[in-house]
């Protein structure tokens, strides 16, 4: 939808859904010929996605009815409760491993909206949100396990969960206007002179590292602890860090933490600016065509005679049956598509245990690693990273097959 709040000229001074049963879809196996290339043009897709949750485009929504509300209610039961408790209070029996914690939703607080300060969410914010879930969070994106009926039912349901919709309505969309086409060093420059002149720096640091004066003082609306953003750690941007995404955090804020709104203290070209400053300092993304040469580990090995584009979705490995031959150098690039319970996955193989290991791989911040098949048999790959005895690392897994050279 387009925003249709205006944004000043003149400057002035100044959902969460649980994870405990979202592992229930299962995929359908692929597996790799032995070969130089990549597994799927799908995965290598999912590997490219940027984050956004500005680019994700939502579909015309169902009139709320209380219908639809009630039958979000058994869909909330059934995925949400055991994070965000059964009254959205936040309390369920999955939140205490969780960080950060599931949002309480009897509260009306919303972080990641379109709208300002503390004005409420739109129902396509809403939408947004239970379909992408959230970078760097247990939170994972429900588009890939219920349909977009039954996320419409969530939205419903949301909203009677906090009288706050009921008494006060949507807000109105902030007006970020035209995107620019391409960034200058003048836009980055000028985003920079405003980074200083709105204080950023008193949060986020002077260099944007997230070590400002004020950092280990900030709190949430909860009484948390809330550290300010690491601009350096692009991965880390919850709602997405294309340039998009920071601007429309810079207008809205975060609400219920210390991140004002500025869609009334700046204007438009500041906006854009301040955000090209912002995204200037990220990590560059990965888009699929390679993996950063810092995360390469065992390249000591030599260059590889196989490489796999190994990727995740929904807590599942594809290809989930790696084949190659004894004696060939392979090298497996590793792209999950969520961050699982927050902190990555992993990727080791059962008996070449000294080799091949990978832990914490993040979205868009891949993993890669450079080893020799020099045992023949088949032998069970895994997630390294565990954070979990329920039914989510521990069911990644598959098979990793060395035939005999001599076959």
């Amino acid at each position: 939808m387009s925003p249709t709040r205006r944004n000043p000229r003149a400057p002035k001074a100044s959902v969460l859904i649980g994870v405990g049963v979202a592992a229930a879809v299962l995929l359908g196996a692929c597996s790799t010929e032995i070969a130089d290339r990549s597994l799927s043009a799908a995965a290598a897709k999912a590997a490219a996605t940027p984050l956004s949750w500005t680019h994700f485009d939502v579909p015309e929504p169902p009139a709320m009815t209380a219908e639809l509300a009630t039958a979000g209610s058994q869909v909330y039961q059934d995925n949400c409760a055991s994070c965000h408790g059964e009254s959205g209070d936040a309390k369920g029996i999955c939140a205490g491993f969780l960080i950060p914690q599931p949002r309480d939703f009897t509260t009306g607080v919303y972080r990641f909206k379109t709208t300002p300060g503390a004005e409420m969410p739109t129902d396509e914010d809403l939408f947004r949100t239970v379909s992408l879930g959230i970078h760097s969070t247990g939170m994972p994106p429900w588009q890939y396990l219920l349909s977009e009926g039954d996320r419409w039912a969530l939205v419903a349901h949301l909203k009677t969960l906090s009288d706050k919709f009921e008494r006060s309505g949507p807000g109105t969309p902030v007006e970020l206007g035209s995107e620019p086409t391409t960034v200058s060093d003048d836009m980055i420059a000028r985003g920079r002179e405003m980074y200083v002149k709105a204080q950023c720096g008193k949060c986020h640091g002077e260099g944007g590292y997230g070590d400002g004066p004020s950092a280990l003082t900030l709190e949430d609306a909860f009484g948390n602890s809330i550290p300010p953003r690491n601009y350096h750690k692009a991965a880390d941007f919850k709602r997405g860090h294309t340039l998009r995404d920071i601007a429309l955090t810079i207008n809205t804020g975060n609400n219920g933490t210390p991140m004002p709104a500025f869609d009334s203290a700046l204007s438009e070209e500041e906006v854009w600016d301040l955000a090209s400053y912002v995204h200037s300092l990220a990590e560059p993304r990965f888009a699929g065509g390679g993996t950063p040469a810092a995360a390469i580990l065992g390249q000591d090995v030599g260059e590889p005679d196989v490489v796999i584009e190994l990727t995740e979705r929904l807590w599942k490995f594809i290809p989930d049956e790696i084949r190659v031959r004894e004696g060939q150098v392979v090298r497996i690039n590793f792209q999950p598509t969520d961050n699982g319970l927050g902190v990555g996955h992993g990727f080791s193989v059962d008996g070449y245990d000294k080799s091949v290991f990978m832990n914490g791989v993040l979205v868009q911040r891949p993993k890669s690693v450079t080893f020799r098949a020099d045992k023949a048999g088949t032998f069970t790959f895994y997630c390294a990273t565990q954070c979990s005895t329920g039914p989510l690392h521990p069911k990644m897994n598959g098979k990793l097959i060395v035939e005999p050279a001599e076959s």
